[in-house]
């Protein structure tokens, strides 16, 4: 497990301590930390330390102090942090400008620092992310033995959840957070963030596990009026904190072994507001419409719905292709305004007969008639299952 330099300067022990160079490489993780007193210490140094000196042994070599940053990059060394022994002893600016040129942190200790309140907090923090991680590890497998049926008696469940003072024998609402993946480990510590802000917006006892590259929340669910005017400030809540997420909320499940359908819904809910912008980025399950048929179903049957979508479309989108227009838009902007060609030419700002010649076209091009109810409606299902692919 590790912290990033950034999270280490937030540190209480590391409130005096300045960065003099590196800017760019405050994200860099620090998994251990480990302390520069001889010389030649490069040789010893591990990947992702932090390095803590007083510059001594190095103090009157300049050839060392030059070779010292690209040498500790070169090992994958985190950061370097500098304890001068005298007040008007300053940090060697070539080392300044190295650091700046490599990325990497240069972080100034004020005089007399004690190493062991620098270490044992930092190294603190990275024991406590490692129990925390075997923790999410432990949560992350109940609810995956449930998922995959290895769990199928609710007083099972219901023991091995005690452990985490988790309450399942109420009901639920699931919510799946689908988090950018460079994200994700970062916000995977945090899920008693998520709990936290359940219960400030007026719902106690949400369970928060990672799932996938996600946060699964399951929100306590008893009064349904009361439970959603609280769901809409927790979710819009998330995504001030969390931006770049996408939030699927599935239907209500009365019992916990109904959980792989709830999250189900949920997951499907969450992949359809990433893959379609305009429903937002929080979707509830029963706002899907003709979606929630869709975008069910496994590997053959997506290979159905991709063939089927090439047999309707393929025409269309490699004439379109080929020749610069937009005859696709045209008919997506056809079918949102019902068939209506006179309210589409003046959306897509077009005259009316142009608008009339390019549905013409678009009939001859794909084989269809769009006077034809069967044939609008093929044409319509291949258009919302091609969004969704």
């Amino acid at each position: 497990m590790f912290i990033t330099v950034k999270e280490a300067l937030a540190l209480p022990a590391m409130a005096d301590a300045i960065l003099v160079a590196g800017s760019e490489g405050l994200e860099r993780k620090i998994t251990s930390v480990n302390i520069m007193e001889v010389p030649g210490i490069s040789r010893f140094v591990k990947e992702e330390e932090l390095i803590v000196t007083t510059m001594y042994p190095i103090r009157e070599n300049g050839n060392l102090k030059l070779a010292l940053i690209p040498n500790l990059v070169e090992k994958g060394v985190s950061a370097l942090a500098i304890s001068p022994l005298n007040h008007d002893r300053d940090i060697p600016s070539v080392m300044v400008k190295l650091a700046d040129e490599h990325a990497f942190p240069l972080i100034r200790l004020p005089m007399d620092t004690s190493f062991n309140e620098i270490l044992n907090p930092i190294l603190e923090q990275i024991l406590d992310r490692k129990h925390i991680e075997v923790e999410h590890r432990y949560r992350a497998r109940i609810i995956g033995d449930l998922l995959s049926g290895k769990i199928s008696s609710k007083s099972q469940i219901i023991a091995l959840s005690q452990y985490y003072n988790w309450g399942l024998s109420k009901g639920f609402l699931p919510i799946l957070m689908k988090l950018d993946p460079n994200e994700y480990d970062h916000l995977r510590l945090q899920l008693h963030t998520f709990s936290d802000i359940s219960e400030k917006c007026g719902i106690g006892g949400t369970i928060a596990t990672d799932f996938e590259f996600g946060i699964l929340l399951l929100i306590p669910y008893s009064d349904t009026n009361k439970c959603r005017t609280n769901l809409e400030k927790i979710t819009k809540t998330y995504l001030e904190i969390f931006p770049n997420t996408f939030l699927g909320i599935g239907r209500p499940i009365a019992d916990i072994l109904e959980l792989p359908k709830g999250l189900r819904e949920a997951k499907q809910a969450a992949t359809l507001s990433e893959k379609l912008p305009s429903f937002g980025r929080i979707v509830d399950f029963d706002s899907l419409g003709i979606y929630r048929v869709l975008a069910i179903g496994d590997d053959e049957d997506f290979n159905k719905k991709q063939t089927f979508v090439k047999e309707k479309l393929s025409a269309l989108l490699d004439y379109d292709q080929a020749n610069k227009t937009d005859l696709f838009l045209t008919l997506q902007e056809f079918f949102n305004e019902g068939g209506n060609s006179r309210k589409a030419a003046k959306k897509l700002f077009v005259h009316y007969n142009t608008m009339r010649n390019r549905l013409n076209l678009i009939e001859e091009i794909s084989g269809i008639d769009l006077s034809v109810a069967e044939a609008r409606l093929e044409m319509q299902v291949a258009i919302k299952i091609a969004a969704i692919l």
